[in-house]
């Protein structure tokens, strides 16, 4: 729903459903800050940590590097 809404104020945008998932987490990360009253810089490392996890999980190993000591 929040999606949706997001996608009628900015029809510019093209999110997908990561998008949309990395989105709803910033905003739990957004309730737990106000709710447990932490800093601005508790907030910020929080919704990083979120972004970087996102990436990291984006990201395909080459397994040609990885396996690579193994064949020699």
């Amino acid at each position: 729903m929040m999606k949706e809404v997001i996608l009628m104020m900015f029809p510019y945008l093209k999110l997908g459903p990561r998008d949309g998932v990395m989105l709803i987490s910033v905003f739990i990360m957004l309730i737990l800050t106000l709710v447990f009253k932490w800093s601005v810089w508790e907030f910020l490392a929080s919704v990083v940590a979120i972004i970087v996890a996102f990436l990291a999980g984006s990201m395909k190993p080459n397994e040609k590097k990885v396996l690579a000591f193994l064949k020699k």
